[in-house]
């Protein structure tokens, strides 16, 4: 009878540990309330009795499934962005990322992940959406529908002087220069293109609503997004094709950022040539603000000429590369006037051959690609060669990709003198060359 008695009694206590163990503290699906006796942010200490220790010894492994479908305000499917679920097991104290639980949203707005023994919840990595309540999930359940809402937006328009709109135009956001420097740009990306209305919009930055897990772990912050530093003083530039650059200061508070485009100024005109009054063949001019340094120019040099259009206000400082190397600079020369620039290097060399080849047995590697130096994209012939004329003195990064071999990298030199004018320099690039 004893015996008996003694078995009933752990019967039942092991049907009140199941109990226990079975009180879940969760409520509606995606709703972030939860129910029951115990709270699944308060519950047990640090190594409890369920066994749960600190965030190094928790099972991050994923236990059954959770499925979810994102919708927008209007009910449309969320195409894009990506979820990463993180699970607060029964009676922990910490939450923490399940394994493999990073899961890209589908074409429908549905995604499947990992569950866990306990809370799942789902932060949405999205450009311009976000929760519009937390999204907690149980695992092994039918599909959930959760909503996301869109960020706050600064809207603005981008017109010329005659008031038509501009598509197109490339805006991007920049810190005043009185700002904090520790202040966080307050948008999510710092560029955008107009429409073909003209218009365009900056997401504001905000804080996701706090779940179960992000409040367990201490991740949830008070206070609502505008109070994170960000920058007090901005300004906006606007840059198009056919116009010079613009920038205006703007501020949060401005319900609408126009920005008018102006014609831009007269070309900044010249020549580049040689000592002995040669063209190179490969020259290219750089010409950055000198005030405004965020805002370059770029313009081939033909025949020894070069122009610079869409300029705007203030000198530019130029720049002559040919094959990553600089030849000549000018600094603060103004839109409109006409400048002579003078290399440094003769125009002329010699050509330059590389040749890829094995490094078991030497036979040439045919389609190899070829980068850097006077090399853009070149491939490999028939017999593993490559080769650029006229090649200036100087040290020379390659990059070199044949197939099955990987990314092989090469540093040559041209040393002043090499060679003569229309005469070849051959430098040998053995690979490891793997496929049959």
């Amino acid at each position: 009878m004893r015996r008996w008695i003694a078995g009933l009694s752990l019967v039942l206590a092991a049907l009140l540990l199941w109990l226990w163990w079975s009180d879940v503290p969760v409520g509606k699906a995606g709703s972030g309330k939860r129910t029951g006796r115990r709270s699944a942010v308060a519950g047990g200490s640090a190594s409890g009795s369920m066994g749960i220790g600190s965030r190094g010894e928790a099972d991050r492994s994923g236990v059954g499934q959770v499925r979810g479908r994102i919708v927008d305000s209007d009910g449309m499917p969320v195409t894009d962005g990506r979820v990463i679920l993180h699970c607060l097991p029964r009676g922990g104290s910490h939450s923490f990322p399940i394994d493999a639980g990073v899961v890209e949203v589908g074409e429908e707005g549905q995604f499947v992940g990992p569950g866990c023994r306990g809370l799942v919840c789902a932060e949405f990595r999205h450009t311009h959406l976000l929760p519009r309540e937390p999204w907690v999930f149980e695992p092994n359940q039918s599909e959930q529908m959760v909503t996301a809402r869109p960020l706050e937006r600064i809207v603005g328009t981008v017109v010329d002087v005659e008031g038509q709109p501009v598509a197109g135009a490339r805006l991007m956001v920049r810190r005043g220069s009185d700002d904090d420097p520790t202040a966080l740009p307050p948008f999510t990306t710092s560029t955008t293109t107009s429409d073909a209305e003209g218009g365009f919009g900056f997401a504001r930055v905000e804080r996701p609503p706090c779940d179960p897990c992000g409040e367990a772990s201490g991740r949830c912050e008070v206070g609502d997004a505008a109070e994170v530093p960000a920058y007090n003083a901005l300004v906006l530039v606007a840059r198009a094709p056919g116009f010079r650059s613009v920038e205006r200061a703007v501020e949060l508070g401005q319900e609408d950022w126009q920005v008018t485009l102006l014609p831009p100024l007269p070309a900044l005109r010249g020549t580049v040539r040689d000592a002995e009054g040669r063209a190179y063949p490969r020259a290219r001019v750089l010409a950055r603000s000198h005030v405004r340094g965020y805002e370059v120019h770029q313009a081939v040099v033909k025949d020894g000429s070069f122009a610079l259009a869409e300029l705007g206000e203030g000198g530019y400082d130029l720049r002559v590369l040919q094959d990553g190397v600089t030849l000549a600079t000018a600094n603060e020369v103004d839109a409109g006037t006409e400048v002579t620039l003078v290399g440094d290097r003769p125009a002329e060399g010699p050509t330059l051959v590389i040749e890829v080849v094995r490094r078991d047995g030497g036979d040439g590697v045919a389609g190899a690609l070829v980068d850097g130096g006077p090399f853009a994209g070149a491939r490999t012939d028939a017999d593993g060669r490559v080769q650029a004329e006229d090649v200036a003195p100087g040290r020379y990064a390659l990059v070199i990709r044949a197939p099955g071999s990987g990314t092989q990298r090469r540093e040559i030199e041209v040393a002043a003198g090499a060679g003569e004018a229309g005469g070849a320099i051959v430098h040998r690039v053995d690979i490891v060359y793997d496929a049959p």
